[in-house]
């Protein structure tokens, strides 16, 4: 069973993976699903960020991926600024 959330993992660098899922409190039909998501990262490969995502939260049910990315898109800048702040900060990862 799934969560029906949205996914996305984006290659930002050679080696450097993240991923994106939505809250769960983002507002049904809003413009943008990312401007209410959680960033995680950074992980060296692809199969981590999927490891990560398995071994961390439900199932969201299936994912986009962005393996050349618009680097100056500011939602998807900002999450993965969240994302390199937060493992700075966490023992969790």
């Amino acid at each position: 069973m799934s969560t029906n959330l949205e996914c996305l993992f984006v290659k930002w660098n050679e080696n450097e993976w993240y991923y994106a899922l939505q809250n769960w409190d983002c507002p049904a039909h809003c413009w943008d699903w990312r401007e209410y998501a959680t960033a995680y990262g950074p992980f060296k490969s692809e199969e981590q960020a999927n490891d990560h995502l398995t071994n961390n939260h439900a199932n969201p049910g299936g994912a986009c991926y962005e393996r050349n990315p618009n680097k100056e898109n500011e939602v998807l800048i900002e999450l993965i600024e969240k994302a390199e702040n937060s493992k700075k900060n966490s023992l969790f990862f």
